[in-house]
C-alpha cells in the first residue's frame, strides 16, 4: 500500500480530499476511502480505481486479521 499511495500522491489527483493524507499515513484506509467519497462522491469515475483499491485493501485486512473471540 505504501508504494501505491506514493503513486497516487505523485499524480496529484486527490489534493482536495480532506484528511486523505493523514488517514493514509496512519494506515486508516477506511477513513481515507470515506474522505474521497465525501469530497468527490461514491460514483466518481475519476477516482473509481482509487476507491476500488482501498476497498480491496480494507477487505484483505479484515480477512487476514485474527477474529475476536465471542
Amino acid at each position: 500500500m505504501d508504494a501505491w499511495y506514493k503513486g497516487v500522491m505523485a499524480g496529484g489527483g486527490l489534493n482536495r480530499a480532506i484528511g486523505f493524507d493523514s488517514h493514509m499515513e496512519g494506515r486508516d484506509w477506511e477513513s481515507a476511502k470515506h474522505s474521497i467519497e465525501r469530497t468527490y462522491g461514491r460514483s466518481s469515475r475519476a477516482h473509481q480505481l482509487t476507491l476500488d483499491t482501498l476497498s480491496a485493501a480494507i477487505q484483505s485486512r479484515r480477512m487476514l486479521s485474527p477474529r475476536l473471540a465471542s
